[in-house]
């Protein structure tokens, strides 16, 4: 085993309100990744325990902190039996923890809470009203439902804007357009195009089963990945129209520098079978090379590389004029 399993009570402990699940219902699998978080963790599980679904497991993954957030999460795991506490001894990265909820996980959904992002009580809900709902309207599919979600930059105390998902509404976009999306290609403007990521998903368990595992050799980049991986086989992409989710971005070693464009480029290398030729991959790593320089501030830099990709992709052309026109 690569994880330290914590040995909780069967009894639901005096101070657990989770102790009588409605198994009328079905369950849902909270997964919560934790990596040296002590000063957010326990916000992100009380938003996880605070959820209105009336039958709910909360898988919390700590992958191996070293800031005393351990300590914290045995301790809530104590305090409610809803908390299943799970260690990897050695950190493998944010995507072995999410593996890690997926093989653990009981719940036919599973959903997931970043560990310094707070969810509303409804969300859970919310998630899988939209989804019965869509499902009933496509039937059997694959299918990842996100949520719209407020953005609190770093250092900030507020939300800065409001961050819109894919398929938030009707059309909602689905197959292989969506990993031309996902990979810097534009999109077809007849569908609903937005931000899509793990702190906001939630889908059925064995919707993962049959995408298959996040990829562990990205640190980052690793839900795209999987939005890749769904989309060719034919996946959906829908979302709740509201704000789920307020989501505190915080600066970390594999967020800053160049480690978002070399997992980008990554991204790109393992999926070039699906870019069809040299000029569109090509065109493709221009597109991320202008989204990195434009979150770096380089605006320039950002609008040369954009140009050099819209020469080499007309579908991205044809995506960046419209949206000049449609705001």
């Amino acid at each position: 085993m690569t994880w330290r399993r914590h040995q909780q009570e069967e009894r639901c402990s005096s101070r657990d309100s989770g102790c009588h699940p409605d198994s009328s219902v079905p369950l849902i699998t909270i997964g919560v990744t934790c990596h040296n978080a002590a000063n957010t963790i326990e916000r992100a599980v009380d938003s996880a325990l605070r959820q209105a679904w009336p039958n709910t497991e909360i898988v919390v993954v700590d992958d191996a902190s070293t800031d005393g957030s351990w300590p914290l999460i045995e301790h809530m795991a104590r305090a409610d039996a809803r908390v299943r506490a799970l260690r990897h001894a050695t950190n493998r990265g944010y995507p072995a923890a999410l593996n890690t909820i997926l093989k653990e996980a009981r719940g036919d959904y599973v959903a997931f809470f970043d560990d310094d992002d707070d969810s509303v009580p409804g969300r859970l809900a919310a998630q899988h009203e939209r989804l019965s709902a869509y499902e009933q309207q496509v039937g059997p599919a694959l299918i990842l439902c996100y949520a719209n979600r407020l953005v609190v930059e770093a250092g900030a105390d507020t939300a800065d804007h409001v961050a819109l998902a894919i398929g938030r509404s009707a059309p909602e976009p689905h197959g292989p357009r969506v990993a031309d999306f996902v990979l810097g290609l534009g999109a077809d403007p007849g569908y609903v195009w937005g931000m899509l990521g793990s702190c906001t998903l939630m889908a059925r368990r064995e919707t993962f089963a049959a995408i298959g595992p996040f990829d562990e050799d990205f640190r980052r980049c690793a839900e795209w990945d999987l939005a890749v991986r769904a989309a060719i086989r034919g996946g959906h992409f829908i979302a709740v129209d509201s704000p789920l989710v307020t989501q505190y971005k915080t600066i970390s070693p594999d967020k800053t520098g160049d480690a978002p464009l070399r997992y980008a480029i990554m991204l790109r290398r393992k999926h070039r079978q699906q870019l069809n030729s040299p000029i569109t991959y090509i065109a493709s790593c221009a597109a991320a090379f202008a989204r990195h320089h434009g979150s770096a501030g380089h605006k320039w830099r950002s609008r040369a590389y954009l140009a050099a990709a819209c020469l080499l992709s007309p579908t991205l052309l044809a995506f960046t004029l419209h949206r000049r026109r449609h705001p």
